[in-house]
């Protein structure tokens, strides 16, 4: 049915009670004005009709009670996956903190591969060195390091060698 403040107007009045005649001929004039609403008025009216010749059906005194007792424990039998789900919060935390560890344990193990791999260079380059100078050239050192000094330069004497 349409979206219309009188179209819904007429069919919340004819929900609550029987039109009167007088209601009756403005409603039919309103329809002869707005012929795309006749068929969903003439389907509203059958539907009313229909409940209408329903027999009424007598509800218990603690029928509230009994639909809110019901609302309050259906969640746990038709929802299994939703006890899991509780369960499981913990489990996107689980799997962060597995990868910041692994992320951690796999780039420990790439220092330490690169410090052996340091290393190793290293021990190659010691091991290219055929001969060390033997111990004894170091008893004489300090009359070495005396005899490696050397005064100044003259700079007068060059000046006039120039």
């Amino acid at each position: 049915m349409t979206n219309d403040r009188t179209c819904q107007h007429w069919r919340e009045l004819s929900w609550r009670r029987k039109l009167t005649p007088a209601e009756r001929a403005d409603l039919r004039a309103w329809l002869a004005a707005h012929p795309e609403a006749q068929a969903d008025w003439e389907t509203e009216a059958a539907l009313s009709e229909a409940l209408e010749r329903l027999p009424d059906v007598a509800v218990p005194s603690n029928f509230t009670a009994l639909v809110l007792q019901a609302a309050a424990a259906s969640p746990r039998h038709r929802l299994p996956w939703l006890v899991w789900r509780r369960r499981l919060r913990w489990l996107p935390k689980l799997a962060f903190a597995v990868v910041i560890l692994g992320g951690s344990v796999v780039s420990y193990h790439q220092v330490l591969a690169f410090q052996r791999a340091q290393l190793a260079k290293s021990l190659v380059a010691i091991s290219d060195v055929t001969t060390l100078p033997s111990p004894l050239v170091l008893t004489n050192f300090e009359a070495i390091q005396i005899m490696d000094r050397t005064p100044p330069a003259d700079l007068q004497l060059l000046q006039l060698l120039k």
